[in-house]
């Protein structure tokens, strides 16, 4: 249990997501499907240490940049992936996204362990509880789709950011050394689009 005071005025709450937000995220994803190759011992070692370098990276910097732009929404990626926990927000909000897979950060073996479909189990139960929200671009294969519903450990923030602030967010979160990826926008609506 923690117990504190929160500025009213600093909260990074899911409810407060608009249209026309840019969605910012801040760590790629692939965590999920490469540790579970690991725990069947068919990871590589140069894979593991890829995967741990960014599990290892703390969200200190990306609250930074939430605080520094008094940003309204965001939540943190972790075991209901980034389509479950992008749900929450978008719910709470009372708005849709429109998320772009192509623009979407992954390590780089996450593609070869998806293939092989070394997916944690909670990432099946991601996919069979959100899909009732989502609606997916028919030429985004299975594995691509499952890589969304991976479950992360010690995964980045999704931040909803206003367009007008977009630009300077960004700029300095290359100061911050902060890796800060544009994956899709808030719309009106009640869906997630993958596109």
């Amino acid at each position: 249990m923690v117990i504190g005071f929160v500025d009213p005025q600093h909260i990074l709450t899911k409810r407060g997501a608009r249209p026309g937000d840019r969605l910012v995220l801040t760590k790629p994803l692939g965590f999920g499907v490469t540790t579970t190759a690991l725990k069947r011992e068919q990871a590589e070692k140069a894979d593991i240490a890829e995967v741990v370098q960014w599990m290892k990276q703390l969200n200190a910097g990306a609250g930074q940049l939430a605080r520094e732009f008094h940003l309204r929404a965001g939540t943190d990626i972790t075991g209901y992936s980034l389509l479950g926990h992008g749900w929450e927000v978008a719910s709470a909000s009372g708005v849709g996204f429109r998320l772009f897979f192509d623009q979407i950060p992954f390590i780089s073996c996450a593609r070869k362990y998806a293939e092989a479909w070394y997916f944690p189990g909670g990432a099946s139960d991601n996919a069979l509880f959100f899909n009732q929200y989502l609606d997916f671009d028919p030429r985004i294969d299975e594995a691509s789709r499952m890589l969304l519903f991976d479950p992360q450990t010690s995964g980045g923030l999704l931040l909803s950011v206003p367009p007008h602030r977009l630009a300077e967010l960004l700029d300095r979160a290359r100061g911050l050394h902060q890796p800060a990826w544009v994956i899709g926008e808030v719309v009106e609506g009640n869906r997630i689009a993958v596109v």
